[in-house]
């Protein structure tokens, strides 16, 4: 089929040739796979899997359309096929850079030179179109929505882009095969790029080619959670203020974090981030960054917290900048919910103070792999008290049913309240005495036509 022919091009040997005609051929095979999946064509397993075959290319532009595709199903990747650079498009380079700068000058003739209309309407243009450029590199909207890039177009364009755009789909990650080995070979793959030296002639990836594997692997985990050990600790090394991209590192490691990660593993970076990011001597968006993250691996692993460092952080509910305030206030009323033990007294609030004395099974926090299976239906006590209050009348459903049963004369038989079957029993009499009251009149005007057939024929 054509699936095992773009299969045999994306894992030929001639394909791992980065200036081959191999190269070329895997390129637009992988291309034409991403292109059937985003038009509902090729959804299948056997689809997605070709492409999971195409992240293992040595190839970086193979590579890094496989991987986008993974990051974003319905995203186009921002890679051109004219470009013979690799990892310049990877990195998002000087194809990139162009609207922004284009975006800049004119803005800043704006200011210096005489405002007219015609320079407004210009301006005007190119802020639409920078805007939707940046919410095409962000993943808020693919880029087959809004083409036009002028006009009322554009404007629903930047409308849909501010409300969000399409939402991110992880269709593909589901129909992964392997997922714990796949996401192996890319913590392989980034591990061995990042201890790379070109004194040895082996020469690594670009760091954002390395962020990019590292989100996957990170979704991966997540989405399937798995456990992979390694990854954690390699994370600690970016875990500083002035990494390059530290809030997309701070989101993937809230990203590998679930219910099945072990508390062991993220204490340390945990750790790091209260450390480096948590302290008097940072700002306060860097402050509020870090509580944010911790808090986002709590909600996933409560366990990952100790009461001492979790005590000292909640204190920062009292910082003068309103984001740190928030930020901390957060992360207390979640452990009020998740585990109001670790919790001050005074900080567990009426409400979680009473259900730890009450005993409830709420209040007491499962322990790591431990799961409380369901004892009833959720709600289900508010359909008795509905019923009570007579607010919802269960009942209705079928008395329709039995209404248009009894119009099509069929035989089911339907449970009605004592009061309807007291008027349909009188109905009944109703219609039964009017019945025989009409056969006793026929009768008798039978009775009363024989009597004159019998007095002619005497006469006769």
């Amino acid at each position: 089929t054509l699936q095992n022919f773009m299969y045999t091009m994306i894992t030929a040997a001639d394909a791992q040739d980065k200036r081959g005609e191999g190269a070329i051929a895997a390129k637009k095979s992988l291309d034409i796979c991403i292109e059937l999946y985003r038009k509902g064509i090729w959804t299948d397993s056997k689809a997605v899997n070709v492409v999971v075959q195409a992240c293992f290319s040595p190839v970086t532009k193979i590579m890094v359309t496989a991987v986008q595709f993974f990051l974003n199903p319905l995203k186009k990747s921002d890679s051109g096929d004219d470009s013979d650079d690799s990892e310049t498009e990877a990195a998002g380079g000087s194809a990139q850079k162009k609207p922004t700068s284009k975006f800049q000058m004119i803005r800043h003739q704006s200011n210096v030179n005489k405002k007219t209309r015609s320079r407004q309407r210009i301006l005007d243009k190119v802020t639409r179109v920078h805007k939707k450029e940046l919410a095409r590199r962000n993943g808020h909207i693919p880029d087959g929505d809004g083409d036009d890039d002028d006009g009322e177009g554009g404007a629903r364009t930047g409308n849909k882009a501010r409300r969000g755009g399409a939402p991110v789909r992880f269709d593909a990650l589901s129909l992964v095969h392997d997922p714990h080995g796949f996401a192996e070979e890319m913590f392989k793959r980034v591990h061995r790029s990042a201890t790379a030296t070109k004194r040895g002639g082996s020469t690594g990836d670009r760091f954002e080619v390395r962020l990019m594997l590292l989100k996957l692997i990170s979704r991966l985990i997540g989405h399937h959670q798995l456990q992979l050990m390694a990854f954690y600790p390699f994370l600690q090394r970016y875990l500083q203020p002035h990494q390059a991209e530290v809030t997309q590192i701070l989101a993937l490691l809230a990203n590998a974090s679930h219910a099945f990660t072990p508390p062991d593993a993220l204490q340390p970076l945990i750790r790091a981030v209260a450390d480096n990011f948590v302290s008097d001597h940072c700002a306060p968006e860097v402050m509020s960054a870090g509580l944010n993250t911790i808090r986002a691996i709590a909600q996933r692993q409560p366990l990952a917290l100790d009461p001492d460092l979790l005590n000292d952080l909640v204190l920062y509910r009292k910082h003068k900048d309103k984001g740190v305030t928030m930020a901390a206030r957060s992360l207390m009323l979640l452990y009020r919910q998740a585990n109001p033990e670790l919790l001050r007294p005074r900080d567990r609030g009426r409400e979680a103070t009473q259900n730890l004395k009450a005993g409830l099974p709420g209040s007491v926090p499962l322990a790591f792999g431990e799961l409380r299976p369901a004892e009833g239906v959720d709600g289900a006590e508010l359909l008795a008290v509905s019923s009570e209050d007579g607010g919802v009348e269960l009942d209705e459903p079928e008395e329709a049913a039995s209404d248009t049963d009894s119009d099509d004369g069929s035989d089911a038989s339907v449970d009605l309240g004592s009061d309807s079957n007291d008027e349909l029993e009188l109905e009944l009499e109703s219609e039964a005495e009017s019945d025989a009251s009409e056969s006793e009149a026929e009768s008798e005007g039978e009775g009363g036509d024989e009597d004159g057939s019998e007095g002619e024929d005497e006469g006769d």
